[in-house]
């Protein structure tokens, strides 16, 4: 990603956050070691975890401008 912003950085660690969990619920750092379905969770794990954090922002900074704007909750 090439001058991700502030959310997106706020994004990646987060999701840096998740993958540690998930690595260590997997019990095997040595990925090399992963089955296909390992490796299908830590990216569904990353990848969610992304997106859920920047839905999550975008959904407080609109509900701060409604309320900025009188905009019934």
């Amino acid at each position: 990603m090439v001058d991700p912003n502030d959310q997106e950085m706020a994004a990646m660690r987060h999701a840096g956050v998740i993958a540690g969990e998930y690595i260590e619920a997997v019990g095997r750092s040595d990925m090399a070691t992963w089955s296909e379905e390992d490796w299908r969770g830590f990216i569904e794990a990353i990848c969610g975890a992304y997106v859920d954090c920047l839905v999550e922002q975008q959904i407080a900074i609109t509900t701060a401008l409604h309320k900025v704007q009188g905009v019934p909750g």
